[in-house]
C-alpha cells in the first residue's frame, strides 16, 4: 500500500478522468494503469549548483502556494527568488513605478535576447519606452519566453476544469495592491521553467530540473515593482505536478552587481538605443494601502488515495533522480502523466 499524495483540485481532476473513461472503476484502477504502463524514465541534466553572494536584505517574503507579492525594487537593488522545495515554476511580471503603463515586454525580451534569456542578459519594456528595465545578474535557474501564463482558459478548453488555482487569477490579485487591473497583466517570463523542442521542432515543456536552494537573481535598472506568482499549475510537467513555497527577496547591492548589470545593458545596447519618446500623463504606481490579499481557490486541501498496487514495477519506473526517495512525488508523476495522456485519447486533445 502506497499514498497517492494529493490536492483536492488534482483528485477531483482524477476522478473526472475516471468517470469519463468508462473502463476505469475507480482511482486505484487509474494509479495501476499508470505504473503498469509508465515508460522507463529518460536522463537528466541538472543545472550547475551556484550560491548567491552575502547581501543585506530590505525585505524577505514567503510566497505559499497559490500566491503572489508585489515587491518595490529601487534602481540598483537587487530581486532574488529561490527555490525552497525545488521543482517549481515562478511566474515575474514587472511594471515601472514612474509609469504603470510601462511594463516588461516578453517578446521583444525574446526577440533581442532569444527565448530563454541568462546571466548577462536583459528584460526589455514595451513601445514607446523599448528599453532594459532590469538584468538578471546571478543564478541558475532556467527561464522561458514561449508559454503563455496557465488562466482559465487553458483549464476549461484542455482538461474540462473550472475555478482553480491558475496564474492569471494569482497574477490578477497579486498585482491588485498597485491598483493593477486584471487588464494590466502582461505575458509573464517563466522562472524555473525548463522547455525544449519536440519532436516536431515545437517548444514543449520539460519536468522541472530546480532543486532546493536554486535561484535568479534581478538587478534593477531603473524603480520598478516586481510582481512573482507561485505557478499554478499542478496538472503538467512544470512544476513537476505540485505547488510548492518559494522565497522572494530584495537586497541592497554589492559593488560586482552594480558592473554585471551595468556590462548586461552596455551589451545589450551595444550600438545605441532610439531618442525617448515624450510620453505625456506619466501614471505612477503606488501602493493601496488598505490592500488585503485575497488569492481565489485556497486553500488547497489534502486529499490523499492509498493504492495497492505491483510496488516492484513502480520501483523500476520511478524517477530516482528526480525525486530521490520521495515515492509519493514520484507516483504522483507516473499517475497524473498518464491520466492527462488517457483524457487526451479520448476527447482527441493529443
Amino acid at each position: 500500500m502506497i499514498t497517492l499524495r494529493l490536492n483536492h483540485q488534482q483528485r477531483a481532476f482524477l476522478q473526472m478522468v475516471v468517470d469519463r473513461d468508462g473502463v476505469l472503476g475507480d482511482i486505484g484502477d487509474l494509479v495501476r494503469a499508470a505504473v503498469r504502463d509508465a515508460p522507463d524514465p529518460a536522463p537528466l541534466t541538472f543545472p550547475a549548483v551556484s550560491t548567491p553572494p552575502a547581501r543585506t536584505a530590505v525585505a524577505d517574503h514567503l510566497l505559499e502556494p497559490g500566491t503572489g507579492k508585489a515587491v518595490e525594487v529601487a534602481a540598483g537593488q537587487v530581486l532574488r527568488i529561490v527555490q525552497l522545495e525545488g521543482h517549481q515554476c515562478v511566474d515575474l511580471n514587472v511594471f515601472t513605478l514612474a509609469d504603470r503603463r510601462e511594463r516588461l515586454h516578453v517578446g521583444r525580451t525574446r526577440g533581442m535576447q532569444g527565448p530563454h534569456p541568462a546571466p548577462g542578459d536583459v528584460l526589455w519594456s514595451n513601445a514607446p519606452w523599448e528599453r532594459p528595465i532590469m538584468a538578471i545578474t546571478g543564478g541558475n535557474a532556467t527561464t522561458d519566453t514561449q508559454f503563455p501564463f496557465c488562466s482559465r482558459l487553458i483549464y476549461s478548453a484542455f482538461f474540462g476544469l473550472h475555478d482553480r488555482t491558475n496564474c492569471q487569477e494569482i497574477q490578477n490579485e497579486a498585482q491588485r495592491e498597485y491598483g493593477l487591473g486584471p487588464w494590466d497583466i502582461h505575458e509573464s517570463l517563466n522562472l524555473f521553467m525548463h522547455t525544449a523542442p519536440g519532436p516536431d521542432g515545437s517548444p514543449v515543456i520539460r519536468r522541472n530540473l530546480a532543486r532546493p536552494g536554486d535561484y535568479i537573481e534581478f538587478t534593477a535598472l531603473t524603480d520598478v515593482l516586481a510582481i512573482p506568482n507561485v505557478c499554478g499549475d499542478d496538472l503538467s510537467n512544470c512544476s513537476n505536478f505540485n505547488l510548492r513555497p518559494v522565497r522572494v527577496l530584495v537586497e541592497d547591492p554589492l559593488a560586482e552587481d552594480a558592473t554585471r548589470a551595468r556590462a548586461a545593458r552596455d551589451r545589450a545596447v551595444v550600438l545605441g538605443l532610439p531618442q525617448p519618446r515624450d510620453v505625456p500623463d506619466p501614471q505612477p504606481l503606488r501602493r493601496d494601502p488598505g490592500y488585503v490579499a485575497d488569492f481565489p481557490y485556497l486553500p488547497l486541501r489534502p486529499a490523499d488515495v492509498q493504492v495497492d498496487f505491483d510496488e516492484s514495477r513502480f520501483h523500476q519506473v520511478k524517477n530516482v533522480p528526480l525525486y530521490a526517495g520521495d515515492d509519493a512525488a514520484a507516483l504522483r508523476d507516473l499517475t497524473l502523466s498518464w491520466a492527462i495522456e488517457r483524457l487526451g485519447a479520448f476527447t482527441g486533445n493529443d
